[in-house]
């Protein structure tokens, strides 16, 4: 018999004989594990009179503190409350959809006299109709961009009454034939609903019906001569025959049918759905799981089964699943007896297909992993090879210097940690010590002013400094890693013209393939440094133009030139703002703003 916490022994003689929900609680009052039962007090007191227990709830017991529980008035309802509190406080121990809202449905809005169609992330019951998930999202929204000329509706958010016009002016999507703009009274409410109702139609996967209807009304249409109005109908019908041949077609008979593939290895697990409608694969959604590594799969896709069915307002004429779920008896009397677990046949293929499916993405997500973890470590250690570095270049600093016409000479330093950019940590420098155009002296000058704030913040001092130049740059600047407190940093130089690489001391430079991941990095790194300086240096050209030409204007003060350049940013938008607008500044008068204005447009002074 296990020690019984005494928050719960207090609340175990009064659990009532009821179907429900339990919830155990940790010392810090965090709900971590949820559970239903036909019976609360036979199921609760079990955790701490069985003796075989598993591995999940042996960790559980361990942790838990206090109970919470929630009466139903059925074990039926009991599923769908159970799913919905595990979706809302996610508890550690319970089997989890990974990311359960990222998939969006498409909504059609029955609530509004003319009904919108929207793609939407949140599931909401407000009387609309909801399709989906779709986890193709870009094959959903080309399919919606064709469905704006098959099925024209509304896509916009204004409020239309039923019963009058409310607006003058239909929006672009009326001329464009997209919306038969219900807004000005184009389109009675009940034609308007027949589109509607055709395009709900379409969605649920009735195509075959909808093309027959068409095609009938073309024909009427061509027999009555309005050719224009048929050729539209035309072009709809080939917009549905487009989108069909896109979908595979599965099974003969008109059924619609959930295939569930299930595919688990060690803590990664997906369960695949492949919606069938009328013979036709239309979705295909995965959804990876959470909390899996001390379940059973029986556990796993009996959890899943009741956090993807929970919510959904109708349900198919059946599901396959590729085995027995934990509770099956209680889950199939749930989903009304639809659940069927094909050993053979056509059916069985299909569960297979479904697998396949949720294996591949398992290997995919391992695969994606693994390159994740080593994208960055790959190219870093084959950097300390090839230049024979003593450690690993985990962080790593790149020196660039931008001048134009030797003029407002600036420099960057930019931080790479683990490859990846680490923006936090870049600095640009503006040259002080030099009148002229000199590259030496300026990255020597950049490199003291580093090392100097790496005195104080030692977390920016690198593995390796990268200097963007050749031989002639990396000599000036070791000579002041030399004279620095960090002689012993690594420091090589990288020239644009075919990439060498040079080493100090070294006569020969180092050319790495054009596949090495190493010499990639390098190019990325070095030209992050090129566009950083080129930044900066254009921001700083920019504003000295900019107050050079406003120092022309006489009475402007240094006050004046502030308030121009933080409100209008140019000397384009100085010159090209009416007088009005220059007095709209605040703490720029009307003499001011006129003058500022005629020292620009001095054309029009002479004209007054």
């Amino acid at each position: 018999m296990e020690k019984i916490p005494e928050k719960i022994a207090e609340k175990l003689p009064l659990l009532p004989d009821h179907p429900g929900i339990y919830l155990w609680k940790n010392a810090e009052d965090e709900i971590i594990y949820i559970g239903k039962a036909k019976s609360l007090k036979n199921r609760v007191t079990s955790y701490f009179s069985s003796t075989n227990k598993d591995i999940k709830t042996e960790h559980l017991l361990k942790y838990i503190a206090d109970l919470d529980y929630i009466l139903v008035p059925t074990e039926q309802d009991a599923f769908i409350l159970e799913a919905n509190l595990i979706k809302r406080y996610k508890p550690k121990y319970n089997v989890l959809l990974k990311d359960d809202k990222r998939y969006p449905f498409v909504k059609i809005t029955l609530n509004e006299p003319f009904p919108r169609i929207i793609v939407t992330r949140d599931y909401v019951r407000d009387g609309s109709r909801y399709f989906g998930p779709f986890t193709d999202t870009k094959s959903l929204r080309m399919t919606l961009r064709n469905l704006e000329w098959i099925f024209p509706v509304r896509t916009c958010s204004r409020q239309i009454p039923a019963d009058r016009i409310k607006y003058q002016k239909a929006c672009i999507n009326y001329q464009l034939g997209k919306c038969p703009a219900p807004c000005i009274g184009a389109i009675s409410q009940e034609e308007y609903m027949q589109i509607v109702k055709r395009q709900m139609r379409f969605l649920e996967g009735h195509h075959d019906e909808i093309l027959e209807e068409f095609k009938t009304e073309m024909n009427n249409l061509s027999e009555e001569l309005k050719f224009e109005e048929a050729a539209k109908l035309r072009d709809r019908i080939q917009a549905i025959e487009h989108i069909q041949k896109r979908q595979v077609v599965y099974s003969p008979d008109s059924r619609n049918t959930d295939v569930i593939g299930f595919y688990q290895e060690e803590n990664i697990a997906i369960c695949v759905v492949l919606r069938i409608v009328n013979g036709m694969i239309i979705n295909k959604e995965d959804y990876p799981l959470a909390n899996v590594e001390e379940n059973t799969p029986e556990e796993i896709l009996a959890a899943f089964l009741k956090l993807y069915y929970s919510n959904r307002d109708e349900l198919p004429d059946e599901i396959l699943l590729p085995f027995e779920p934990s509770e099956l008896e209680e889950l199939n009397e749930w989903l009304q007896g639809i659940i069927s677990i094909p050993k053979r046949g056509e059916k069985s293929q299909l569960v297979a297909m479904a697998k396949n499916n949720a294996f591949h993405l398992v290997e995919e997500h391992k695969l994606a992993h693994l390159r994740k973890a080593n994208r960055t470590i790959y190219p870093i250690q084959e950097l300390k090879e090839k230049l024979g570095l003593p450690k690993l270049p985990r962080k790593m600093v790149c020196l660039d210097i931008s001048t134009i016409q030797g003029t407002d000479t600036v420099a960057s330093a930019v931080f790479f940690e683990n490859g990846k950019p680490k923006k936090k940590s870049y600095r640009h420098f503006i040259i002080k010590t030099l009148d002229t155009q000199n590259d030496y002296a300026a990255l020597q000058e950049t490199l003291t002013r580093y090392l100097k704030e790496c005195e104080e913040n030692p977390e920016m001092l690198p593995d390796l400094f990268i200097i963007d130049g050749g031989k002639g740059q990396l000599n000036a600047c070791l000579e002041v890693l030399n004279n620095s407190n960090y002689p012993d940093i690594p420091i090589i130089s990288l020239a644009k013209r075919i990439e060498e690489i040079f080493l100090p001391n070294n006569s020969i430079s180092i050319t790495l393939p054009r596949s090495s991941s190493a010499l990639r990095l390098l190019i990325a790194i070095r030209d992050e440094a090129h566009r950083f300086a080129i930044t900066f240096h254009r921001s700083r050209r920019s504003r000295r133009t900019l107050i050079s030409e406003l120092e022309e204007i006489s009475g402007i003060g240094e006050q004046t030139k502030f308030l121009l350049l933080k409100e209008l940013g140019s000397v384009e938008a100085i010159k090209n703002a009416s007088p009005e607008k220059l007095n709209s500044i605040k703490g720029i008068g009307p003499k001011t703003a006129e003058k500022i204005y005629s020292y620009f447009h001095p054309q029009d002074s002479e004209k007054g």
